[in-house]
This record gives C-alpha cells, structure tokens and sequence, in this order.
C-alpha cells in the first residue's frame, strides 16, 4: 500500500560496553552510504551514529517516515528496543546488517522488512515500492512477512561496478562537527578471498575481490578524507590486491597530500618491502592484523593460511618501516587451551605488538563455527550483547567457559599492564601512552570479573560442586566414590578413556571402589545397575554414573533408572555426561568436588592426558 515517505532515519546502535578503541569513533559505513543513495534521490535523510551522539529520539527535530537501523549481533538488542519504540509510534521500520541478514525471521519479530546483504540496491527499490505501491516479492534481498507467513526472496548477485555508489556524505550524521575532529572510512572494495571459519564476510560481501577504481578512491580521499583528522580504509582485506595499493599509495604521494590513514591488512602484506615502503611514505599510522593464533593446529582450523614464522616476521617488518601494529588474537578453538594463551601474551610482548585485542572465539550467526557448534548442541548464551568478542557464549573443548573467559581477561590485564605504558612513555609515543594508559584504566573501571555474565559462568561451574561436596567426608579423610561397572556398557566408552578417568581421580586422592562385573542380559541391565549402586550407597561418599552423550538408547535407560531410585539417595548420585568434545569439562565439574584449585586440577587432566596418550 502507497504511503507518504519523504524523510528517512537511519540508526546505527551504540556498543553494549566501552573497549579500548572506544575514544576513537569511526562511523561504520553502511548507513552512511545507504542515506547518501536515498538523499540522492531526493529523500531527506538524517543518520544517527549513537557513538557519535545520541539524540532524545522522543524529542528529537526530525520526524520520520521511515525508519532504518543497521546492526552486528553485539548491537541487535538496542536495535530491537529501537526498532518497537518506532513501530509503536505506526512507523515502518526495516532492519539491516550482518546479524538481520542471517536471521531474517528474528529481525521480522520487531521490523517489517529485513534487507539481507548488499542493500545499496534493494533498499531504494523497497522505499520506492512503500512510496508508489508494488511487490515486494520483486525484490531480491528482501525478507518480509505477510500475515504469519515469512517470506525471504533470494539474493541478487553482489553488485560490480562498485565506483556507481556515491561519495558518502558525512555531514548527514547527526551531531557531526566536521573539520579534524573526527576520523572517517573509506571502502575501497568489497569481499574476500579468504576463507575464515568464525569470520561473516564471504557471506555477506562474496569471496570475488570487488574493487573501486584508484580515481574513485582518490576522489574520496579528497573529499573526504582531507577535512578528517584520520582515515581508516574499511576494507576487510585492504592490501588483497597488492599492485592496486602500491598505486594508491603512489598518486597520494604525488598529490602531495597530507594524511594519516590505517587499514585492516593480512599477515601477507609485510613480504612485500616496496609496499611497506609506500604505505609508510604515503601516511600509514598502523595497520590491524588478524593474528589469531600461535598455535599451529589452531590456525589450520580457523583456515587462516598463515604460519607463526610468518606472524613474527609481519611484525617486525612492520616495525621496521615505523607502522605501528594493532594485533587480533581469538581463543577458544578447539585446538586450545589454557597454556596457548599464556604462551600468546609472552609472545605478544616479545613482539612489542603496539597494541592488541585478546578476543573469544564467538559464533556469531552466519558463520561455520555457528553451524557447528548449534549442530553440537554447545552455545550457551543467546543474549546477543555477550557476541562482541569479549565473552564465552559456548562450550570450549579444552576449557570451562568460566576458565576462557578467565583467562583472556587476565591475558588482557598482562598485556595492558603500567609498566607497558612507562615503556611507551620513555619512548615518547604519546599516542599509544594514551591508548595503553586507557586501556588499562578501562579494564580497572569495567571490573570485568564483577561483571553479571562473568559472575553467572562461575555459578555455573561451582553450582553442582557445592551440592555433591556435602555427601563428602571433611578433614583428611579419603573421599570414597563408587563406580558402577556395568556403566561403562552404557556407551562407547574407549579403554583408554575409561583408564584415563580413573587414574584422574586417583591422582586427585579419591578411592574409586567398584563393583565386578557382572554378565547381564540388555533387558536386565537396569536392574543390576540399580542394585549395584544400592550396594555402592553403602560403602561410597558418592556414586558416580560416567554416562557417554548422545546415546539415545542409553539416555532413555539413564531416564529410567534415575526414575526408579528414590528420591532420598538421588542426591548422592552424580550422573555426569561425556564426550569428546565436553570430556575436560566434564572432568573439571567432578575434579572440583575434591579440589578447589582449578589450577592444580588443570595440570593433573594434561599431564594424565599425555601419559594415557589419549587424543580428545
């Protein structure tokens, strides 16, 4: 149905939190340049950068005909609260960015449209047919919903002739002073040719490397990036192709023109010393590079294609031509655990890396890590403001979440420490004296250990220690835990598995009684397992059922035998599920009931792993 439209709102949402870049805002350029594109056509266009500034929107002097709110999953939340309080008012209202374009059907739960991918194409096709009348089933990208019905058209290919888009005009930004008071992006292309299990972007923007001309780039640079106090280059992969930067890099330097300028580059970009060289001379303060990993097996399993030899060399060439490096590590692969990550914060300082961010593996929608573990049964956490990085919303296979999230909060702390800012301060590099000296007033002020979500994965790890410890003798004496010996039959438990668990008690000071084997027939194996451990009440503190996961036959039998015990002994039977990719967890849940020292408990499960020669 036709409506008036003739002033569009575009909102991108604040952060849920500060980080350490948080006193350096770069709008992100999606709502910028899809405001320029409406504002082009003659629509009046207002854009709100909540990190730039955030309006009273119950106030505010634009009144809307249509509302468009771009978002990541960390942001979503605010964009929803956004997105109803504009509905609620009769608007329409369509949602835009990574996390709507993966869950279209979530998005429709508080908008009226989702725009999936690219939108510099459908969304003017979508304000034309709100303003004209059409359908919207014509219009590739498009998600919508008529009555209960979601309907998601397919995607148009990615769109080539990237130098059609318009300069984007920053002064559209609500709150937007101008002059060299703020930094600005400049997209040089999109997509990428890599291939990054936890990264979105191939989803979003293709893997063909889709580029703007060097003349469109320097049009901008003019425009744009001469009133700018830095540009940051936005693309996803910058220096992809690196004969195209060498020539940027050269027309800068013979314009002449003035600039600091910082981009996100891969690890390749420092073999090339002619490259390095123009980049330095044409304005580089720093680039951002994906890291990700000291652990060999672990970047073969993010798909990175690059080697720690070829990290360490990145960074002193780097250094070597005065760029500064802003380096990105991830934990929690399934390649990790909790020594990989001290072994990166020495390596990081050995580095004298300028700058970092130790982040957390994070499934964020669309990615093959979200595929596999939601496959696996293993996200933990749906409120998607724990998704920025900074927080264990899964099931690590080497770890406890509360021990990753532990763990990169203190790598952070060691990196950010006062004798690293002193360093930079004795070196006179008042920028990154700043940078440090906030970051680590920013970790003191954000207490992350305080934080609700940091609290609850302790709870959550502690919980059931708590309830089993009071069946447990106190004082010195030997924890008893019985075993029943037919639970073993109850899944493909592997010899070695088994042997490891029990040498893993022992060497915690626990005495494992079990009771012999019996010959049962399969329909008779819940009653033997149930006078087995009546039998083990008596001489065990606790019963332990190891039960292996994802054994339907053997769940319905643990169902029924936990049906059949009373309730007065349940409490000191403690059911426990494994596998192998929840095995340390598991161990650690059970080792905490005799030690508290999560420490201790680590180094006796990896030294009795290597000794079993298990693999897990």
């Amino acid at each position: 149905m036709a409506r008036r439209l003739n002033k569009v709102l575009f909102i991108e949402p604040r952060s849920p939190r500060p980080h350490i870049f948080s006193r350096v805002v770069i709008p992100r350029l999606g709502s910028v340049l899809l405001g320029t594109i409406l504002e082009q056509q003659g629509m009046e266009v207002r854009v709100v950068v909540e990190e730039v500034a955030q309006p009273d929107y119950h106030t505010m002097d634009f009144r809307p005909d249509l509302v468009c709110i771009s978002s990541i999953s960390s942001t979503i939340p605010r964009a929803y609260e956004l997105a109803d309080f504009y509905r609620q008012q009769g608007l329409p209202v369509v949602m835009g960015g990574a996390h709507a374009s993966f869950l279209p059907e979530e998005g429709l739960e508080h908008a009226d449209f989702v725009v999936c991918g690219e939108g510099d194409e459908a969304l003017p096709e979508l304000v034309s047919l709100l303003r004209d009348g059409g359908d919207p089933a014509a219009i590739p990208n498009l998600c919508y919903r008529d009555g209960e019905a979601v309907y998601k058209n397919p995607w148009r290919p990615f769109l080539e002739d990237l130098d059609h888009l318009p300069l984007p005009r920053y002064d559209l930004i609500h709150g937007w002073k101008g002059g060299r008071t703020h930094c600005i992006s400049i997209a040089t292309s999109r997509g990428c040719p890599f291939n990054c299990r936890f990264c979105s972007v191939i989803l979003m923007f293709g893997r063909k490397y889709r580029c703007n001309s060097v003349d469109r780039v320097m049009e901008e640079i003019r425009v744009n990036g001469l009133i700018a106090r830095h540009i940051f280059f936005c693309d996803d992969n910058f220096t992809a192709n690196r004969e195209r930067i060498k020539e940027l890099c050269e027309r800068i330097l013979q314009e002449n023109l003035k600039i600091e300028w910082s981009a996100q580059v891969r690890v390749e970009a420092a073999r090339d010393p002619e490259l390095l060289k123009l980049m330095a001379r044409s304005g580089c303060l720093m680039v951002f590079v994906g890291l990700e990993s000291i652990n060999p097996a672990t970047l073969k399993a993010y798909n990175k294609s690059q080697s720690v030899d070829n990290i360490r060399e990145c960074v002193v060439n780097f250094h070597h031509h005065g760029i500064k490096v802003h380096g990105m590590f991830v934990f929690g692969s399934e390649e990790d655990h909790y020594q990989v990550i001290r072994d990166t914060v020495t390596f990081s300082r050995q580095l004298d890396l300028d700058s970092l961010q130790y982040l957390i593996l994070t499934p964020v929608p669309g990615t093959q890590v979200f595929q596999e573990l939601e496959a696996q049964n293993r996200i933990i956490c749906r409120d998607w403001r724990q998704y920025d990085g900074h927080f264990a919303v899964f099931q690590p296979k080497h770890f406890t979440p509360y021990e990753l999230q532990y763990e990169t909060i203190r790598a952070t702390r060691k990196f950010y420490s006062w004798p690293s800012v002193l360093k930079r301060l004795l070196a006179r590099d008042w920028f990154f004296v700043k940078l440090k000296a906030y970051a680590r007033i920013h970790l003191w002020k954000s207490r992350w250990l305080k934080d609700s979500y940091v609290i609850q994965l302790k709870d959550q790890l502690f919980a059931q220690m708590r309830t089993w410890r009071r069946f447990l003798p106190g004082g010195k004496a030997v924890p008893r835990v019985g075993i029943p010996a037919d639970i073993w039959t109850l899944g493909p438990w592997e010899a070695n598995l088994r042997d490891f668990l029990l040498k893993f008690l022992h060497r915690l000071g626990v005495e494992v009684i079990q009771e012999g084997e019996t010959a049962v027939e399969e329909n008779g194996l819940v009653p033997a397992l149930k006078s087995e451990i009546a039998r083990l009440q008596e001489k065990a503190d606790l019963v332990l059922l190891p039960f292996w996961q994802g054994l339907e036959d053997a769940r319905n039998k643990m169902r029924e035998l936990h049906q059949e015990i009373s309730g007065e002994t349940l409490p000191r039977l403690m059911a426990l599920e494994f596998s192998r990719d929840t095995f340390y967890n598991a161990c650690m849940q059970l080792g905490l009931c005799f030690n508290k020292r999560l420490k201790r408990l680590r180094r006796i499960y990896f030294q009795t792993l290597a000794e079993e020669g298990v693999q897990l």
